[in-house]
């Protein structure tokens, strides 16, 4: 199958190779319409077209994504930045991008077409957004009888709460997962990124699948409701249970943990270099003692046993880190573990991408983008699972706006080159927003000085070229 984009808009940008995957993928022959924005849905969807669904997304020109205005690439504000938001790329490779106003008519009714050729078709809106534009399921069912429509919300399809608005930070704190984090004394911490999108888009997945085995097997679709707030609860069963069984809330406790001493996050060499250490028993404790050359340890009173550990933990801590604050993070992981010990380096973006055991396994894949988004081919997280007979299918990446408008619209349903011109001139669909907004950060040196940015490096460009090197044609 080839892409053939509207040629007003799209024509001469290049002769990149935009085909869609040659490879079939274990979900070859499922189409899944996606109505998503940000992480939960698109993510999700993403996970889906890498095993071969055909993920056709659509968004619209009015209201624009607003990943598709954040972290440009370079942040380069002029042109078509729509098409360079590094974030979008990121949630929705391997998939079909149209564009549809579905404040009007038409824009609604070709929805509908597309509903009526699709096995699944997933949202993240609030229900109430769904219910103005008449797409529950008992609508969808009229149209496609054994339709699979999954919602994502943040706090359910139904219930008092069913049409709060849902941000990162509130389901976080609805979830119970931010109670529980924090340091010992301190107030509740928030993760760094919008954790419960992530957890929904994995439960998701799975959701999907099931509802998938279910319609092979019985012929009949379903309504599948996720909560992004309750699949971060069921994370943290062990406090539920805790008071549900005990009446006991613990608090905060940072790094630490109920039982193991020394159980932490402590310096290396470097500017913020750290390194995570857990003990569990009496011979891994002997064993870090070897390893950090601190004999007398061993033979210390106060940490004779594990709970003699535990209960001068303080203490321990402190000591632990006047040692590990000498020793390479990399280099005191590999000696910790040789014998025996939990330990792990604190990677930072940049020790990630180029660390070897991820590269060795094939962790990233390098994606090559439209020639006209300026954007060089870069190298993008894959699946942290493998399967031995159905990999995942080649890439491809995020569509530009509007990209696959015809292919869609004409060569899947059917609609004349003609009638594609008239929506366009009406506003139905498009190649760019009707109101671009482009977020412009300051510059690196202003961000780093703003704490905004730890640190960054001016060859960035060689160093992932280097290590990741353009696909081969061909």
């Amino acid at each position: 199958m080839t892409d053939n984009v509207a040629p007003n808009r799209l024509a001469g940008r290049g002769a990149a190779d935009r085909t869609r995957p040659t490879m079939a993928g274990p979900l070859a022959g499922v189409r899944i319409i996606e109505m998503g924005q940000l992480i939960a849905i698109p993510w999700a969807m993403k996970m889906l077209a890498d095993m071969g669904a055909q993920v056709i997304r659509f968004e619209s020109c009015q209201r624009m994504e607003g990943y598709r205005g954040d972290s440009l690439y370079k942040n380069d504000v002029e042109g078509e930045t729509w098409n360079r938001g590094a974030n979008f790329y990121e949630h929705n490779r391997n998939k079909l991008g149209i564009t549809l106003d579905l404040s009007k008519a038409q824009g609604l009714d070709i929805l509908r077409e597309l509903i009526a050729v699709a096995d699944v078709f997933a949202e993240n809106f609030t229900p109430r957004v769904i219910k103005n534009f008449k797409l529950e399921y008992e609508d969808l069912r009229s149209i496609k009888p054994d339709i699979i429509m999954v919602s994502s919300t943040g706090y359910g399809y139904t219930g008092p709460w069913a049409n709060y608005g849902a941000t990162g930070p509130a389901t976080e704190g609805a979830s119970g997962l931010a109670y529980m984090t924090g340091y010992v004394d301190g107030p509740p911490v928030l993760p760094e990124i919008p954790y419960t999108d992530y957890t929904a888009g994995e439960h998701t997945v799975f959701a999907v699948m099931a509802a998938l085995v279910h319609r092979f097997r019985t012929g009949n679709g379903q309504f599948v409701d996720v909560s992004q707030t309750q699949t971060a609860a069921v994370t943290v069963p062990e406090a539920l249970m805790d008071y549900a069984a005990n009446k006991r809330i613990e608090p905060r406790m940072g790094n630490g943990h109920s039982s193991m001493a020394p159980h932490g996050c402590y310096p290396c060499q470097g500017d913020d270099r750290w390194i995570t250490i857990a003990v569990e028993n009496d011979s891994q404790w002997q064993s870090l003692c070897r390893v950090m050359g601190q004999d007398e340890w061993a033979g210390d009173s106060r940490f004779a046993d594990a709970l003699s550990r535990w209960r001068n933990r303080r203490e321990l801590d402190e000591l632990l880190g006047k040692v590990t604050a000498e020793w390479d993070a990399i280099r005191l992981t590999h000696e910790l573990q040789a014998a025996g010990v939990a330990a792990g380096a604190v990677l930072d973006a940049k020790d990630m991408l180029f660390n070897p055991h991820l590269k060795e396994r094939g962790f990233y894949e390098v994606i090559s983008h439209h020639p006209s988004t300026g954007m060089p081919p870069l190298p993008y997280a894959s699946r942290p699972w493998k399967l031995s007979l159905t990999p995942s299918v080649d890439r491809t990446a995020g569509p530009l706006m509007g990209e696959h408008n015809r292919l869609v619209l004409s060569d899947l349903l059917g609609h004349t080159v003609d009638e594609l011109a008239g929506w366009e001139e009406e506003g139905i669909i498009g190649y760019a927003p009707t109101n671009p907004r482009a977020v412009q950060r300051p510059s690196l040196d202003e961000q780093v000085r703003q704490g905004r940015m730890q640190r960054y490096e001016t060859d960035f460009e060689e160093q992932v070229a280097k290590a990741y090197p353009p696909p081969q044609a061909g």
